[in-house]
């Protein structure tokens, strides 16, 4: 697989020591992916995020194949790997491409425990927090306290619908809890499509009630904490 300027052998890191890249915060590993154009021929203009820069960057898509790390819009682009303003709480634990053993910490969404795992060395994800104390404060803390259920529509998956049309409109994404931009065809579809941004975020992202967390220790106890 080759990243940003990085190849990985056999699930090797070539430049593992960098130590400027190892400690990377992107919010998923697929963002440091190396720019990729692909084979055909089309000019589409499309954004990647550049990990030398840290920001989303426009490029000239061929129109078939390349990787993840392409994105129709720079708010797509953002969304998906800037790590500012969002929680990384409800990301798996992802010990990246590397092959290093380092103790790390990562908030586990589904038992609202924090719990310890080993990291590679390089990319993975920003739930990664080097103490149990840093795993609860920003960017976590926030969200590791509250809890959400929001209306059974704001729950369903997107649907483009079935007409050939290209309107932006907005969806409520429940796996990073943000509404966000997509391309809808005009007809059809369900109700998670809001025309607004403003209108999704006030019907799928009210109601946050706080909650206890759980810190799961190394001698398996439980400790409970409120904020």
């Amino acid at each position: 697989v080759t990243f940003h300027n990085i190849t990985f052998f056999s699930n090797e890191c070539s430049l593992y020591e960098h130590s400027s890249l190892s400690e990377l915060h992107i919010f998923h590993h697929s963002c440091a992916l190396k720019k990729d154009e692909g084979p055909c021929k089309a000019i589409k203009d499309r954004f990647y995020f550049d990990i030398d820069t840290g920001r989303c960057e426009l490029f000239e898509y061929g129109g078939c194949q390349g990787n993840a790390n392409n994105f129709e819009t720079l708010q797509v682009c953002e969304e998906m790997c800037l790590v500012k303003g969002k929680s990384p709480c409800h990301l798996e634990d992802e010990p990246g491409p590397c092959r290093g053993l380092v103790p790390r910490y990562y908030f586990d969404y589904k038992s609202q425990e924090c719990k310890r795992f080993f990291y590679g060395g390089c990319f993975g994800n920003a739930n990664n927090f080097k103490t149990i104390k840093e795993s609860l404060t920003v960017p976590c803390r926030p969200h590791l306290i509250t809890h959400f259920n929001p209306p059974e529509f704001c729950l369903s998956p997107v649907d483009r619908g079935d007409c050939d049309g290209s309107v932006r409109r907005y969806i409520y994404n429940p796996r990073t809890e943000r509404c966000q931009m997509f391309r809808y065809s005009g007809c059809g579809g369900n109700k998670n499509n809001f025309v607004h941004k403003r209108h999704c975020m006030k019907m799928c992202m009210k109601g946050v009630r706080r909650k206890q967390i759980r810190i799961k220790t190394k001698n398996s106890n439980i400790l409970f904490r409120s904020v």
